[in-house]
Protein backbone atom coordinates (compact mmCIF):
# COMPACT_ATOMS: atom_id res chain seq x y z
CA UNK A 1 0.00 0.00 0.00
CA UNK A 2 1.42 3.40 -0.97
CA UNK A 3 2.25 6.12 1.47
CA UNK A 4 -0.37 8.31 -0.17
CA UNK A 5 -3.09 5.71 0.55
CA UNK A 6 -1.91 5.42 4.15
CA UNK A 7 -2.07 9.16 4.57
CA UNK A 8 -5.65 9.21 3.25
CA UNK A 9 -6.67 6.46 5.71
CA UNK A 10 -4.96 8.30 8.57
CA UNK A 11 -6.72 11.54 7.69
CA UNK A 12 -10.08 9.78 7.55
CA UNK A 13 -9.44 8.22 10.96
CA UNK A 14 -8.55 11.60 12.38
CA UNK A 15 -11.58 13.32 10.86
CA UNK A 16 -14.02 10.65 12.11
CA UNK A 17 -16.05 12.26 14.88
CA UNK A 18 -15.77 10.74 18.33
CA UNK A 19 -19.13 9.40 19.48
CA UNK A 20 -20.11 11.09 22.73
CA UNK A 21 -21.50 9.03 25.56
CA UNK A 22 -25.14 9.83 26.28
CA UNK A 23 -27.06 8.31 29.14
CA UNK A 24 -30.51 7.05 28.10
CA UNK A 25 -33.47 9.02 29.42
CA UNK A 26 -34.85 6.17 31.54
CA UNK A 27 -31.50 5.84 33.32
CA UNK A 28 -31.45 9.59 33.94
CA UNK A 29 -34.93 9.34 35.49
CA UNK A 30 -33.90 6.39 37.67
CA UNK A 31 -30.84 8.26 38.94
CA UNK A 32 -33.00 11.32 39.63
CA UNK A 33 -35.40 9.13 41.66
CA UNK A 34 -32.59 7.67 43.75
CA UNK A 35 -31.06 11.09 44.42
CA UNK A 36 -34.50 12.53 45.18
CA UNK A 37 -35.25 9.85 47.77
CA UNK A 38 -31.91 10.44 49.48
CA UNK A 39 -32.22 14.22 49.55
CA UNK A 40 -35.89 14.02 50.59
CA UNK A 41 -35.07 11.77 53.54
CA UNK A 42 -32.31 14.17 54.58
CA UNK A 43 -34.73 17.09 54.61
CA UNK A 44 -37.48 15.15 56.40
CA UNK A 45 -35.10 14.17 59.22
CA UNK A 46 -33.73 17.71 59.61
CA UNK A 47 -36.86 19.80 59.86
CA UNK A 48 -35.72 22.03 62.73
CA UNK A 49 -35.08 25.71 61.82
CA UNK A 50 -31.57 26.66 60.81
CA UNK A 51 -29.52 27.76 63.83
CA UNK A 52 -25.94 28.77 63.08
CA UNK A 53 -25.01 29.28 66.77
CA UNK A 54 -26.03 25.72 67.58
CA UNK A 55 -24.51 23.37 64.99
CA UNK A 56 -26.18 20.02 64.44
CA UNK A 57 -24.33 16.75 64.08
CA UNK A 58 -23.76 14.91 60.80
CA UNK A 59 -25.82 15.57 57.70
CA UNK A 60 -28.28 17.87 59.47
CA UNK A 61 -25.46 20.33 60.09
CA UNK A 62 -24.75 20.48 56.37
CA UNK A 63 -28.43 20.91 55.55
CA UNK A 64 -28.84 23.69 58.12
CA UNK A 65 -25.83 25.67 56.95
CA UNK A 66 -26.77 25.28 53.28
CA UNK A 67 -30.02 27.24 53.76
CA UNK A 68 -31.69 24.74 51.41
CA UNK A 69 -35.16 23.31 51.89
CA UNK A 70 -37.67 21.13 50.06
CA UNK A 71 -38.97 24.23 48.29
CA UNK A 72 -35.52 24.81 46.81
CA UNK A 73 -36.15 21.77 44.59
CA UNK A 74 -39.93 21.32 44.42
CA UNK A 75 -40.29 24.12 41.86
CA UNK A 76 -38.59 21.91 39.26
CA UNK A 77 -41.35 19.35 39.60
CA UNK A 78 -44.04 22.02 39.35
CA UNK A 79 -42.50 23.46 36.17
CA UNK A 80 -42.24 20.01 34.61
CA UNK A 81 -45.85 19.12 35.45
CA UNK A 82 -47.15 22.44 34.14
CA UNK A 83 -45.31 21.98 30.85
CA UNK A 84 -46.80 18.50 30.44
CA UNK A 85 -50.30 19.64 31.41
CA UNK A 86 -49.93 22.51 28.95
CA UNK A 87 -50.00 20.09 26.02
CA UNK A 88 -52.23 17.34 27.42
CA UNK A 89 -55.57 18.75 26.20
CA UNK A 90 -54.48 19.67 22.64
CA UNK A 91 -52.57 16.39 22.39
CA UNK A 92 -55.57 14.29 23.47
CA UNK A 93 -57.91 16.12 21.13
CA UNK A 94 -55.61 15.96 18.10
CA UNK A 95 -54.56 12.36 18.78
CA UNK A 96 -58.16 11.12 18.94
CA UNK A 97 -59.37 13.14 15.95
CA UNK A 98 -56.34 12.04 13.93
CA UNK A 99 -56.74 8.39 14.92
CA UNK A 100 -60.48 8.19 14.28
CA UNK A 101 -60.42 10.12 10.99
CA UNK A 102 -57.78 7.76 9.56
CA UNK A 103 -59.86 4.64 10.12
CA UNK A 104 -62.64 3.33 7.94
CA UNK A 105 -66.12 3.66 9.37
CA UNK A 106 -66.55 -0.11 9.55
CA UNK A 107 -63.31 -0.54 11.47
CA UNK A 108 -64.11 2.14 14.02
CA UNK A 109 -66.95 0.26 15.70
CA UNK A 110 -64.86 -2.91 15.88
CA UNK A 111 -61.88 -1.11 17.41
CA UNK A 112 -64.10 0.72 19.92
CA UNK A 113 -65.91 -2.39 21.10
CA UNK A 114 -62.70 -4.42 21.38
CA UNK A 115 -61.00 -1.61 23.29
CA UNK A 116 -63.87 -1.27 25.76
CA UNK A 117 -63.91 -5.02 26.46
CA UNK A 118 -60.13 -5.16 26.96
CA UNK A 119 -60.31 -2.21 29.35
CA UNK A 120 -63.10 -3.66 31.48
CA UNK A 121 -61.73 -7.21 31.63
CA UNK A 122 -58.28 -6.02 32.73
CA UNK A 123 -59.80 -3.72 35.35
CA UNK A 124 -61.96 -6.56 36.64
CA UNK A 125 -58.88 -8.74 37.05
CA UNK A 126 -57.08 -5.90 38.86
CA UNK A 127 -59.94 -5.36 41.32
CA UNK A 128 -60.16 -9.10 42.10
CA UNK A 129 -56.40 -9.24 42.73
CA UNK A 130 -56.72 -6.36 45.18
CA UNK A 131 -59.53 -8.05 47.09
CA UNK A 132 -57.57 -11.32 47.17
CA UNK A 133 -54.63 -9.74 49.01
CA UNK A 134 -56.88 -7.85 51.45
CA UNK A 135 -58.68 -11.09 52.35
CA UNK A 136 -55.35 -12.89 52.67
CA UNK A 137 -53.49 -10.37 54.87
CA UNK A 138 -56.48 -8.57 56.48
CA UNK A 139 -54.74 -5.21 57.07
CA UNK A 140 -57.90 -3.55 58.41
CA UNK A 141 -58.54 -6.00 61.26
CA UNK A 142 -57.68 -4.19 64.48
CA UNK A 143 -56.63 -1.00 62.68
CA UNK A 144 -57.10 2.10 64.86
CA UNK A 145 -59.50 4.58 63.24
CA UNK A 146 -59.47 7.03 66.14
CA UNK A 147 -56.85 9.24 64.46
CA UNK A 148 -59.23 10.30 61.71
CA UNK A 149 -59.22 14.00 60.95
CA UNK A 150 -61.88 15.64 58.82
CA UNK A 151 -59.50 18.52 58.08
CA UNK A 152 -57.11 16.15 56.31
CA UNK A 153 -59.46 15.88 53.34
CA UNK A 154 -60.77 19.43 53.29
CA UNK A 155 -58.60 20.24 50.26
CA UNK A 156 -60.05 17.44 48.15
CA UNK A 157 -62.76 18.02 45.58
CA UNK A 158 -65.12 15.24 46.60
CA UNK A 159 -68.11 14.73 44.38
CA UNK A 160 -70.53 12.08 43.29
CA UNK A 161 -71.14 10.55 39.89
CA UNK A 162 -74.91 10.36 40.04
CA UNK A 163 -75.20 12.05 36.63
CA UNK A 164 -71.99 10.70 35.14
CA UNK A 165 -73.44 9.56 31.83
CA UNK A 166 -75.03 12.96 31.37
CA UNK A 167 -71.87 14.79 32.43
CA UNK A 168 -69.75 13.27 29.63
CA UNK A 169 -71.62 15.52 27.17
CA UNK A 170 -70.04 18.99 27.36
CA UNK A 171 -72.28 22.04 27.63
CA UNK A 172 -69.47 24.17 26.24
CA UNK A 173 -66.57 22.36 24.60
CA UNK A 174 -64.32 25.41 24.87
CA UNK A 175 -64.84 25.50 28.62
CA UNK A 176 -64.12 21.75 28.83
CA UNK A 177 -60.92 22.23 26.84
CA UNK A 178 -59.75 24.67 29.52
CA UNK A 179 -60.39 22.27 32.44
CA UNK A 180 -57.92 19.46 33.18
CA UNK A 181 -60.52 17.50 35.17
CA UNK A 182 -62.98 17.24 32.26
CA UNK A 183 -60.94 15.09 29.90
CA UNK A 184 -63.84 12.68 29.42
CA UNK A 185 -65.86 15.49 27.82
CA UNK A 186 -62.96 16.35 25.52
CA UNK A 187 -62.68 12.69 24.52
CA UNK A 188 -66.42 12.48 23.80
CA UNK A 189 -66.36 15.55 21.55
CA UNK A 190 -63.16 14.40 19.81
CA UNK A 191 -64.77 11.04 18.97
CA UNK A 192 -67.84 12.75 17.51
CA UNK A 193 -65.64 15.19 15.59
CA UNK A 194 -63.49 12.36 14.20
CA UNK A 195 -66.54 10.38 13.08
CA UNK A 196 -67.84 13.50 11.34
CA UNK A 197 -64.55 13.80 9.46
CA UNK A 198 -64.90 10.20 8.31
CA UNK A 199 -68.44 11.02 7.17
CA UNK A 200 -67.18 14.07 5.26
CA UNK A 201 -65.05 11.99 2.89
CA UNK A 202 -63.15 14.01 0.26
CA UNK A 203 -64.57 17.32 1.47
CA UNK A 204 -62.80 17.07 4.85
CA UNK A 205 -59.43 15.77 3.64
CA UNK A 206 -57.71 19.11 4.30
CA UNK A 207 -59.04 19.24 7.87
CA UNK A 208 -57.85 15.69 8.59
CA UNK A 209 -54.43 16.57 7.19
CA UNK A 210 -54.27 19.69 9.34
CA UNK A 211 -55.01 17.72 12.52
CA UNK A 212 -52.36 15.19 11.56
CA UNK A 213 -49.75 17.95 11.23
CA UNK A 214 -50.82 19.62 14.48
CA UNK A 215 -50.53 16.27 16.25
CA UNK A 216 -46.95 15.90 14.96
CA UNK A 217 -46.16 19.38 16.31
CA UNK A 218 -47.55 18.40 19.72
CA UNK A 219 -45.31 15.33 19.76
CA UNK A 220 -42.29 17.46 18.88
CA UNK A 221 -43.04 19.80 21.79
CA UNK A 222 -43.42 16.75 24.01
CA UNK A 223 -39.95 15.51 23.08
CA UNK A 224 -38.49 18.86 24.08
CA UNK A 225 -40.31 18.82 27.42
CA UNK A 226 -39.21 15.23 28.15
CA UNK A 227 -35.59 16.33 28.09
CA UNK A 228 -36.41 18.06 31.39
CA UNK A 229 -37.92 14.90 32.88
CA UNK A 230 -34.96 14.00 35.17
CA UNK A 231 -35.03 17.45 36.77
CA UNK A 232 -38.82 17.39 37.13
CA UNK A 233 -38.81 13.92 38.69
CA UNK A 234 -36.03 14.97 41.06
CA UNK A 235 -38.12 17.90 42.31
CA UNK A 236 -41.27 15.80 42.66
CA UNK A 237 -39.56 13.01 44.59
CA UNK A 238 -37.80 15.41 46.97
CA UNK A 239 -41.11 17.17 47.61
CA UNK A 240 -43.00 13.91 48.23
CA UNK A 241 -40.43 12.28 50.53
CA UNK A 242 -39.18 15.48 52.16
CA UNK A 243 -42.59 16.60 53.39
CA UNK A 244 -43.79 13.27 54.84
CA UNK A 245 -40.66 11.37 55.88
CA UNK A 246 -41.04 7.76 56.98
CA UNK A 247 -43.40 8.12 59.94
CA UNK A 248 -46.69 7.76 58.02
CA UNK A 249 -45.39 4.68 56.21
CA UNK A 250 -44.49 2.89 59.44
CA UNK A 251 -47.89 3.40 61.10
CA UNK A 252 -49.83 2.06 58.15
CA UNK A 253 -47.25 -0.36 56.81
CA UNK A 254 -49.55 -3.40 56.58
CA UNK A 255 -51.97 -1.57 54.33
CA UNK A 256 -49.11 -0.34 52.12
CA UNK A 257 -47.77 -3.87 51.89
CA UNK A 258 -51.12 -5.11 50.55
CA UNK A 259 -51.34 -2.33 47.96
CA UNK A 260 -47.74 -2.86 46.85
CA UNK A 261 -48.11 -6.64 46.55
CA UNK A 262 -51.36 -6.33 44.60
CA UNK A 263 -50.01 -3.67 42.23
CA UNK A 264 -46.81 -5.66 41.69
CA UNK A 265 -48.81 -8.79 40.86
CA UNK A 266 -50.93 -6.90 38.34
CA UNK A 267 -47.98 -5.06 36.84
CA UNK A 268 -45.31 -7.75 36.64
CA UNK A 269 -47.34 -10.99 36.48
CA UNK A 270 -50.82 -10.46 35.02
CA UNK A 271 -50.02 -7.69 32.51
CA UNK A 272 -47.12 -9.51 30.79
CA UNK A 273 -49.21 -12.71 30.66
CA UNK A 274 -52.06 -10.83 28.97
CA UNK A 275 -49.64 -9.21 26.54
CA UNK A 276 -48.04 -12.58 25.74
CA UNK A 277 -51.21 -14.63 25.23
CA UNK A 278 -53.52 -11.98 23.74
CA UNK A 279 -51.05 -9.43 22.38
CA UNK A 280 -48.58 -11.83 20.82
CA UNK A 281 -45.59 -10.01 22.32
CA UNK A 282 -42.88 -11.18 24.71
CA UNK A 283 -42.70 -9.56 28.17
CA UNK A 284 -39.08 -8.41 27.71
CA UNK A 285 -39.89 -6.60 24.47
CA UNK A 286 -42.99 -5.06 26.01
CA UNK A 287 -41.33 -3.75 29.18
CA UNK A 288 -38.29 -2.65 27.22
CA UNK A 289 -40.55 -0.62 24.96
CA UNK A 290 -42.58 1.09 27.68
CA UNK A 291 -39.93 1.67 30.36
CA UNK A 292 -39.79 5.43 29.76
CA UNK A 293 -43.57 5.72 30.06
CA UNK A 294 -43.51 3.67 33.28
CA UNK A 295 -40.83 5.82 34.87
CA UNK A 296 -42.50 9.05 33.79
CA UNK A 297 -45.81 7.85 35.24
CA UNK A 298 -44.10 6.94 38.50
CA UNK A 299 -42.43 10.33 38.77
CA UNK A 300 -45.42 12.50 37.80
CA UNK A 301 -48.33 10.49 39.28
CA UNK A 302 -50.39 11.58 36.28
CA UNK A 303 -51.49 9.30 33.46
CA UNK A 304 -52.68 12.36 31.51
CA UNK A 305 -49.29 14.04 31.80
CA UNK A 306 -47.60 10.78 30.77
CA UNK A 307 -49.81 10.39 27.70
CA UNK A 308 -47.32 11.91 25.22
CA UNK A 309 -44.60 9.52 26.36
CA UNK A 310 -46.99 6.55 26.26
CA UNK A 311 -47.99 7.32 22.69
CA UNK A 312 -44.37 7.59 21.64
CA UNK A 313 -43.44 4.27 23.30
CA UNK A 314 -46.43 2.35 21.91
CA UNK A 315 -45.95 3.56 18.35
CA UNK A 316 -42.18 3.71 17.99
CA UNK A 317 -41.04 0.95 20.36
CA UNK A 318 -43.91 -1.55 20.22
CA UNK A 319 -44.92 -1.05 16.60
CA UNK A 320 -48.62 -0.36 17.15
CA UNK A 321 -50.09 1.58 14.18
CA UNK A 322 -50.68 5.27 14.99
CA UNK A 323 -54.44 5.11 14.38
CA UNK A 324 -54.93 2.33 16.93
CA UNK A 325 -52.36 3.69 19.38
CA UNK A 326 -53.89 7.17 19.37
CA UNK A 327 -57.37 5.74 19.88
CA UNK A 328 -56.66 3.16 22.60
CA UNK A 329 -53.98 4.93 24.65
CA UNK A 330 -55.73 8.30 24.61
CA UNK A 331 -59.08 6.91 25.74
CA UNK A 332 -57.25 4.68 28.21
CA UNK A 333 -55.78 7.70 29.99
CA UNK A 334 -59.20 8.27 31.59
CA UNK A 335 -61.21 5.07 31.00
CA UNK A 336 -58.62 2.32 31.61
CA UNK A 337 -57.40 2.44 35.19
CA UNK A 338 -56.05 -0.94 36.28
CA UNK A 339 -54.10 0.57 39.16
CA UNK A 340 -57.00 2.76 40.26
CA UNK A 341 -59.48 -0.14 40.12
CA UNK A 342 -57.18 -2.32 42.20
CA UNK A 343 -56.50 0.50 44.64
CA UNK A 344 -60.17 1.39 45.15
CA UNK A 345 -61.01 -2.24 45.86
CA UNK A 346 -58.17 -2.51 48.40
CA UNK A 347 -58.99 0.78 50.13
CA UNK A 348 -62.71 0.02 50.37
CA UNK A 349 -62.31 -3.47 51.85
CA UNK A 350 -59.46 -2.31 54.11
CA UNK A 351 -61.60 0.49 55.57
CA UNK A 352 -64.60 -1.85 55.75
CA UNK A 353 -62.53 -4.25 57.90
CA UNK A 354 -61.39 -1.35 60.10
CA UNK A 355 -64.89 0.10 60.57
CA UNK A 356 -66.75 -3.22 60.86
CA UNK A 357 -66.76 -3.16 64.72
CA UNK A 358 -68.19 0.39 64.68
CA UNK A 359 -70.65 0.01 61.77
CA UNK A 360 -72.42 -3.36 62.06
CA UNK A 361 -74.20 -2.94 58.70
CA UNK A 362 -70.99 -3.26 56.66
CA UNK A 363 -71.08 -6.39 54.50
CA UNK A 364 -67.73 -8.21 54.29
CA UNK A 365 -69.21 -11.33 52.70
CA UNK A 366 -68.63 -12.51 49.13
CA UNK A 367 -71.83 -10.78 48.06
CA UNK A 368 -70.62 -7.50 49.55
CA UNK A 369 -67.25 -7.81 47.84
CA UNK A 370 -68.87 -8.52 44.47
CA UNK A 371 -70.82 -5.30 44.98
CA UNK A 372 -67.56 -3.48 45.69
CA UNK A 373 -66.09 -4.76 42.40
CA UNK A 374 -69.15 -3.61 40.50
CA UNK A 375 -68.97 -0.12 42.01
CA UNK A 376 -65.24 0.07 41.29
CA UNK A 377 -65.79 -0.72 37.60
CA UNK A 378 -68.43 2.02 37.40
CA UNK A 379 -66.59 4.68 39.37
CA UNK A 380 -63.32 4.33 37.45
CA UNK A 381 -64.96 5.30 34.15
CA UNK A 382 -63.64 8.77 33.48
CA UNK A 383 -61.24 8.90 36.42
CA UNK A 384 -59.24 12.13 36.03
CA UNK A 385 -55.67 11.34 35.01
CA UNK A 386 -54.20 13.71 37.60
CA UNK A 387 -52.39 13.15 40.90
CA UNK A 388 -54.76 11.65 43.51
CA UNK A 389 -57.45 11.20 40.83
CA UNK A 390 -58.08 7.62 42.00
CA UNK A 391 -58.39 8.76 45.60
CA UNK A 392 -61.15 11.19 44.65
CA UNK A 393 -63.24 8.54 42.86
CA UNK A 394 -62.75 6.16 45.79
CA UNK A 395 -65.23 8.28 47.74
CA UNK A 396 -68.00 7.09 45.42
CA UNK A 397 -67.38 3.45 46.35
CA UNK A 398 -67.11 4.30 50.06
CA UNK A 399 -70.50 6.01 49.99
CA UNK A 400 -72.04 3.07 48.13
CA UNK A 401 -70.98 0.54 50.77
CA UNK A 402 -71.93 2.74 53.73
CA UNK A 403 -68.50 3.97 54.81
CA UNK A 404 -67.84 7.61 55.81
CA UNK A 405 -66.02 9.66 53.18
CA UNK A 406 -63.85 11.11 55.95
CA UNK A 407 -62.23 7.68 56.30
CA UNK A 408 -59.94 8.64 53.41
CA UNK A 409 -58.16 10.90 55.89
CA UNK A 410 -56.60 7.76 57.39
CA UNK A 411 -54.60 7.01 54.25
CA UNK A 412 -53.89 10.42 52.73
CA UNK A 413 -50.50 10.62 54.45
CA UNK A 414 -49.09 7.76 52.35
CA UNK A 415 -51.14 8.27 49.20
CA UNK A 416 -48.49 10.18 47.27
CA UNK A 417 -46.10 7.23 47.06
CA UNK A 418 -48.90 4.74 46.39
CA UNK A 419 -50.33 7.10 43.77
CA UNK A 420 -47.02 6.92 41.93
CA UNK A 421 -47.19 3.11 41.93
CA UNK A 422 -50.81 2.86 40.78
CA UNK A 423 -50.26 5.48 38.06
CA UNK A 424 -47.41 3.39 36.70
CA UNK A 425 -49.78 0.40 36.69
CA UNK A 426 -52.45 2.47 34.92
CA UNK A 427 -50.11 3.66 32.19
CA UNK A 428 -48.55 0.23 31.65
CA UNK A 429 -52.05 -1.21 31.35
CA UNK A 430 -52.95 1.38 28.68
CA UNK A 431 -49.88 0.42 26.65
CA UNK A 432 -50.67 -3.27 27.07
CA UNK A 433 -54.26 -2.68 25.95
CA UNK A 434 -53.02 -1.02 22.76
CA UNK A 435 -50.84 -4.05 21.98
CA UNK A 436 -53.70 -6.47 22.73
CA UNK A 437 -56.32 -4.56 20.71
CA UNK A 438 -53.90 -4.26 17.80
CA UNK A 439 -53.29 -8.02 17.82
CA UNK A 440 -56.95 -9.01 18.28
CA UNK A 441 -58.23 -6.96 15.35
CA UNK A 442 -55.21 -7.65 13.15
CA UNK A 443 -54.14 -4.02 13.24
CA UNK A 444 -50.89 -4.61 11.38
CA UNK A 445 -52.76 -5.91 8.37
CA UNK A 446 -55.91 -3.84 8.60
CA UNK A 447 -56.06 -1.37 5.77
CA UNK A 448 -56.11 2.19 7.05
CA UNK A 449 -58.65 4.34 5.25
CA UNK A 450 -57.15 6.53 2.56
CA UNK A 451 -58.02 10.18 2.96
CA UNK A 452 -59.61 10.30 -0.48
CA UNK A 453 -61.92 7.32 0.10
CA UNK A 454 -65.61 7.99 -0.28
CA UNK A 455 -67.07 6.88 3.04
CA UNK A 456 -70.07 9.15 3.23
CA UNK A 457 -72.72 6.46 3.26
CA UNK A 458 -75.42 7.40 5.78
CA UNK A 459 -76.04 3.76 6.70
CA UNK A 460 -72.35 3.18 7.42
CA UNK A 461 -72.04 6.27 9.57
CA UNK A 462 -75.20 5.49 11.52
CA UNK A 463 -73.90 1.99 12.22
CA UNK A 464 -70.56 3.43 13.39
CA UNK A 465 -72.20 5.90 15.76
CA UNK A 466 -74.39 3.15 17.21
CA UNK A 467 -71.34 0.91 17.73
CA UNK A 468 -69.46 3.72 19.44
CA UNK A 469 -72.45 4.48 21.68
CA UNK A 470 -72.48 0.88 22.90
CA UNK A 471 -68.81 1.16 23.92
CA UNK A 472 -69.19 4.33 26.00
Amino acid sequence: MSSESLSIIDSQAIEKPVKKFKLALHWQILIAMAVGIGVGLAFSSCTAPCNISGPKPGLCSVVSYSYLSVHSFSWMGEVFLRLLKMIVIPLIFCALVNGVSHMKAGQLGKVGLTTFLVFKISMLIAAVIGLFYVNLIKPGIGFDVSGLSRDSISHMNLHGHENFFLSIIPKNIFFSLSQENQLIQVIFFALIFGIALVHGGKETVSISTAFEQIFKIMLKITHWIMKLAPFGVLGLIISAVGTTGLAPFISIGKYMLVVTLALSTMLFVVTPLLVFFFGGMGPLKFFGGVKEAMLTAFGTSSSAATLPVSLDCVQNNLGVPPAIANFVVTIGSTMSMNGAALYEAVVTLFLAQAYAPLIPGIDLSLKGQIFIVGMVLLSTIGTPGIPHGGLITTTIVLQAVGLPIEAIGLIIGVDRILDMCRTMTNVTGDCASAVIVNNLIGGKTVEVAALNDDVSSEDTVDKTINDMARTM
